[in-house]
């Protein structure tokens, strides 16, 4: 038996975290020829031959221990395991060391594949190193995984979107993953300060107004009457050339609106969808007498601007 087990342990972590594998190494296989039975010292011993390039070296010092417990315990070695190999992944990410992080998060995929906040974090770690491939999403099940709501980190979820957004927002899979997404939340508002930013970006400075619609329509199936997503999902549909649902959206967007700036807002909006779109006459003639009657409607509404102020002469 090792004499000092918190010792050993510590300098152990000493030497991994000064890169020096090797020494870290040989003290985890002493603790294992003194105390075979302790599961954890083989994890420990495993990631340190990872880290060392001997990939199958490790998957057999993890897997082979786990093989020779009861079948109602391996789900917690198992956990266990992937606690130890998570934990470095983690402390890797803190160093901007990606490439060692991802490599170990791959390893957890392996052991666990439908682990989705390994699966997230495997994606974001991607897209920061920049080998996010277009079939990804799908070859991991992420989509898959997250419509089923399954134990998500929400916070990490939204931190993995907003990367996703602003660094790769035309992958093929983006509207398959805000679809899914947005099943993990049960307030729209949560979401809405993430998507519509990207959107704006998208259908503005990026000249996809026709993705950056599709994009706000998924969030509207969450938040049907909001307004500001109205708005804008009318002007990217009329921006690229979609004008009867641009009109559409933005008759929506004029029926909810409660006050008379947001009235006057949307019959505009509703107004450039029918004169771009052409043929509407009768109805551009309509709406423009609507928005006579608001503008007067506003002009009454407003205070006089010199009202209670008493005259100095």
């Amino acid at each position: 038996m090792i004499a000092n087990t918190h010792n050993f342990q510590q300098e152990a972590y000493q030497y991994l975290i000064q890169g020096n594998y090797s020494k870290a190494t040989n003290l985890y296989e002493q603790a294992i020829a003194a105390e075979p039975e302790i599961k954890s010292y083989y994890w420990h011993l495993g990631l340190l031959l990872l880290l060392q390039g001997q990939e199958t070296e490790a998957q057999i010092t993890w897997m082979l221990p786990i093989t020779e417990v009861e079948p109602e315990k391996i789900e917690f070695y198992t956990n266990e395991l992937i606690q130890v190999l998570q934990t470095e992944a983690e402390r890797r990410e803190i160093k901007e060391e990606y490439s060692i992080a991802w490599a170990i998060r791959q390893h957890i995929r392996a052991i666990n594949p439908e682990y989705i906040n390994n699966l997230l974090k495997l994606v974001q770690l991607s897209i920061k190193q920049e080998t996010l491939e277009d079939t990804t999403l799908n070859d991991w099940a992420v989509i898959e995984l997250l419509k089923q709501e399954n134990n998500v980190n929400l916070d990490l979820l939204q931190q993995v979107l907003q990367h996703f957004l602003e660094n790769v927002p035309f992958h093929p899979s983006t509207l398959k993953f805000i679809e899914a997404y947005l099943t993990n939340f049960s307030n729209p508002e949560d979401c809405f300060w993430i998507i519509l930013p990207a959107a704006m970006k998208i259908g503005h400075t990026l000249k996809n107004p026709k993705l950056a619609a599709h994009l706000l329509e998924l969030y509207l199936r969450k938040d049907p009457k909001n307004i500001e997503a109205l708005k804008h999902v009318a002007t990217f549909n009329q921006n690229y050339g979609n004008y009867s649902e641009g009109i559409e959206k933005a008759k929506l967007c004029y029926s909810l609106s409660q006050t008379i700036p947001d009235k006057i807002a949307a019959i505009h909006l509703l107004m450039r969808g029918l004169m771009t779109a052409g043929g509407y006459w009768q109805e551009v003639t309509s709406t423009c007498k609507e928005l006579e009657a608001l503008l007067q409607e506003f002009i009454q509404a407003q205070p006089f601007p010199f009202d209670g102020v008493r005259s100095l002469y």
